[in-house]
């Protein structure tokens, strides 16, 4: 069964730490303290020479991580460890498929508060991964 991007990247932040409950996709309001992961853009898919339409070798998705929290500071804190943890990491396979490299587009960053003034710390990440079948997050 071919896994997902989201849920490999949940399992690799929880296997190495990360405690706060993550959300793929969306972010309910409650619990205050959160970790919302979502895809975004990316860039195209990697073809060899002479590979035919559809038959790219490598995927680069790239995914936005919003911690929430009452505490600014816990907020950051996390934020900073997920960006360590994430941050040029590379050959580390989850769930089956092979993660070539993960690069953060930038430090953790403050977004502003939400409708509960609470604080927001966002980053993303660029990813380089093997060709998976998956069709769904």
């Amino acid at each position: 069964m071919p896994s997902f991007l989201l849920d490999d990247l949940r399992d690799w932040l929880t296997s190495e730490g990360v405690t706060t409950q993550i959300y793929r996709g969306f972010m309910p309001e409650l619990p205050d303290d959160a970790l919302q992961i979502i895809e975004t853009g990316g860039m195209p898919p990697v073809h060899a020479m002479s590979s035919a339409a559809g038959n790219a070798v490598e995927e680069r998705p790239s995914v936005q991580l919003i911690r929430r929290s009452p505490s600014y500071e816990r907020a950051r804190a996390e934020m900073q460890v997920i960006f360590r943890l994430l941050d040029g990491a590379g050959d580390k396979t989850v769930n089956g498929t092979r993660y070539k490299w993960v690069s953060a587009l930038q430090q953790p960053f403050a977004l502003p508060r939400d409708e509960s003034n609470r604080s927001l710390i966002a980053m993303n990440v660029a990813i380089a991964k093997a060709v998976t079948t998956a069709t769904s997050t």
